[in-house]
């Protein structure tokens, strides 16, 4: 309790989760381990800023200790995106959904991406390259966004094109084109396969089964 008043003060958070040990049996050097490691989880997965000014140090503890705290922080990441935080997940699924499930853009202005379709919407892989400039007829809610990556860093100028920095998701795959392209995009058929494929063509193959292969595939639906 001493910690969380700590924090009352600030405004960047309305929300706290606890977790505890049902035998009670956590102390310091186990309380310290587990906040190093969950302080490196979030801050290697790059969804959320983590507004720590100290990184915390790892406690020494046993290697039956670290073992049950291994297990104890896979439960609270369990936990944590059971209740809706994505705070300590990967960007891209842990296993490619296909042998397909990679889509590219190569277009106009240097534009060049790669991405894939997951559970929480379309990824933009890091060091994939957007259009440098935008066209006059761009959606504005589009050039807002496109500014608000550029602000934050997830965007940056390489002269003729933008880079992304880090793996980004997004609403829908037309938006993930659009941001690549610079332009009005619909993301189902701009993003293609190695193969050539589109993305509405791939889905519609998903669907009725024609690839082969047993792992299924969920496409979110299309919407900007």
């Amino acid at each position: 309790m001493k910690r969380l008043n700590q924090q009352l003060g600030k405004e960047f958070w309305e929300e706290a989760i606890v977790f505890i040990k049902k035998d009670e049996n956590l102390n310091k050097a186990h309380i310290k381990y587990l906040e190093n490691r969950l302080h490196d989880i979030a801050t290697s997965m790059g969804r959320y800023k983590i507004d720590n000014s100290v990184t915390p140090t790892q406690s020494q503890v046993s290697e039956s200790d670290k073992a049950e705290m291994e297990e104890f922080i896979e439960n609270v990441r369990m936990l944590v995106n059971t209740l809706g935080h994505k705070v300590f997940d990967e960007k891209r699924e842990q296993k490619p959904i296909r042998n397909h499930s990679v889509f590219f853009i190569k277009a106009a202005r240097a534009a060049d991406a790669r991405g894939e379709p997951t559970s929480e919407g379309f990824v933009v892989f890091s060091g994939s390259r957007a259009a440098a400039t935008t066209v006059n007829s761009l959606t504005p809610n589009f050039i807002s966004l496109r500014q608000k990556l550029i602000d934050e860093g997830i965007l940056v100028n390489r002269v003729d094109h933008l880079e992304f920095t880090e793996d980004k998701i997004f609403s829908s795959p037309s938006t993930a084109a659009v941001i690549v392209m610079g332009r009005n995009a619909n993301g189902l058929t701009e993003w293609k396969s190695s193969d050539g494929r589109t993305l509405r063509e791939f889905e519609s193959l998903a669907v009725t089964g024609q690839f082969s292969g047993t792992n299924e595939m969920t496409i979110e639906g299309e919407t900007l």
